[in-house]
């Protein structure tokens, strides 16, 4: 049976001055994020922002996301632009849960391009309490 490995553990076995790993790829601060809003006839399309911005250079990590009551028949985008998706696509929010931010093998791991606001934009009147939770880690 063969043994691998991944591209920093290669890196971490075998250190040299091209491949040293960044503290942004291991050993990097992580900060937190938190903010609510409580929706009370929240007309669609509303842009509500959230929190503070994510830094330029950031990667969003596991377990980052969005809690929410039971807001009515809408969906939600969670992006870092106003119209994007970029966090989250479009959720359906007519129950009680919560909405993984950064999840997708595309999307994890990947730095933040500049820095941002997170914006929660709904395709239809909102009502109940949105609670924001993002970790993010970077050099």
């Amino acid at each position: 049976m063969a043994t691998v490995y991944g591209v920093n553990a290669t890196k971490i076995n075998s250190p040299s001055f091209q491949n040293i790993l960044g503290p942004d790829q291991q050993g990097a601060r992580v900060r937190w994020i938190h903010d609510s809003y409580e929706c009370v006839a929240t007309a669609s399309g509303t842009d509500i922002i959230l929190g503070g911005k994510i830094p330029a250079n950031a990667h969003v990590l596991p377990g980052s996301a969005l809690y929410h009551d039971d807001l009515g028949a809408a969906n939600v985008t969670v992006g870092t632009t106003a119209a994007g998706a970029e966090l989250a696509a479009s959720t359906d929010v007519n129950n009680t849960t919560t909405i993984p931010l950064n999840n997708t093998v595309d999307l994890f791991g990947t730095k933040s391009t500049a820095a941002a606001n997170v914006h929660v934009t709904p395709d239809a009147q909102l009502d109940g309490t949105i609670r924001l939770s993002i970790a993010y880690a970077m050099a």
